[in-house]
């Protein structure tokens, strides 16, 4: 089973301006000394228990402090940027890293406030309909993959520097349709089963079905991501995963803060409308968290129900110290 690490920089309470950043920084390097596949970093806005709004600024970092590890956008939100931009920033990150970039695309928001969606000025079809298409379209033509028609304007657009190859892409969803869109274009494939985990097995399982090669050499590559928390036990697996279980109930609400300590986060009472949320948008059922064994055999079930290649996880919790520790469980269980 590949493992890799899809890193949000979650923030904590009292922690010191821009910790949670450098802390992915020193995350990446445990990940590369562990073995782990991949380390990506995610794109968010304004909610206030994780912090990464740049990734490609990140990755770059990263690349240089980490040796080995593939290194990537889990992802970059494309209806937030230009994808000329896109295209040139991951090929200039190709450049300084060459073999080791990968481009994972969202088409999310990557905010929860209607006021940072609107300042971003993203057009109404772009989220989930021809937009999103058009600009995915693009981005690959401006990256040299696959061509725009010869009529399009924006046909000979090309990304600079254009002797270096687009990173592998990735596209990245939690709906049967992206898996349909990514298994037309030919692409890699990540399914957010810790968003809609009733699909997550249908939708990796459609995608390698309906895979159809950009380029002769392209093969399928479908990945799971998972909120993963390895404990001690699974007492203290379900102990670490509580502060971020709780900040994501909270950031629905409006209430955007770092998170809280486990201490904290087990002795909150939880009001009406968090429990709300919790029952509409809080579904676990995807979740790994247990001691070892139990962390080991919830993955392979995972992976055997989806056919999936790799897991990507996600572990958050408020100490970074536990993190660090967790993500070292993690790599052992099938080391």
């Amino acid at each position: 089973m590949l493992l890799s690490v899809l890193d949000q920089a979650p923030t904590r309470e009292g922690g010191a301006p821009g910790h949670a950043i450098r802390e992915a920084i020193e995350l990446a390097q445990h990940a590369d000394a562990l073995g782990f596949h991949r380390f990506w970093v995610a794109e968010h806005h304004a909610i206030g228990s994780v912090s990464i709004s740049a990734p490609e600024v990140l990755i770059g970092l990263i690349g240089a402090r980490a040796q080995r590890i593939r290194i990537g956008a889990g992802g970059m939100l494309l209806p937030n940027h230009r994808p000329i931009h896109v295209a040139e920033q991951f090929r200039l990150l190709e450049a300084l890293h060459p073999g080791r970039v990968d481009l994972g695309i969202g088409r999310s928001e990557g905010a929860l406030d209607p006021a940072t969606v609107l300042a971003f000025g993203r057009p109404g079809d772009n989220a989930h309909g021809a937009g999103f298409e058009q600009q995915l379209d693009q981005l690959l033509a401006f990256g040299g993959v696959t061509p725009l028609p010869d009529d399009d304007p924006l046909a000979g657009a090309r990304a600079a520097p254009t002797d270096v190859p687009l990173p592998p892409v990735f596209l990245l969803g939690s709906s049967r349709n992206s898996a349909q869109t990514a298994a037309r274009k030919g692409l890699g494939y990540g399914f957010a089963a810790h968003t809609n985990p009733a699909d997550a097995a249908t939708a990796l399982r459609e995608y390698r079905d309906n895979f159809v090669p950009a380029r002769p050499d392209d093969q399928p590559h479908a990945i799971l991501a998972l909120k993963v928390m390895v404990g001690e036990d699974d007492a203290h697996a379900a102990a670490l995963a509580a502060p971020s279980h709780l900040g994501q109930v909270q950031a629905r609400l409006g209430v955007n803060r770092p998170l809280m300590t486990v201490e904290a986060a087990l002795a909150h009472a939880w009001t009406d409308e968090e429990r709300a949320v919790e029952a509409s948008h809080g579904d676990t059922s995807a979740d790994v968290a247990g001691g070892p064994e139990t962390a080991r055999a919830q993955l392979e079930a995972a992976v055997a129900a989806s056919g999936a290649d790799e897991v990507v996880a996600i572990t958050n919790t408020y100490d970074f110290d536990e993190r660090r520790a967790a993500i070292a469980r993690l790599g052992r269980l099938f080391a």
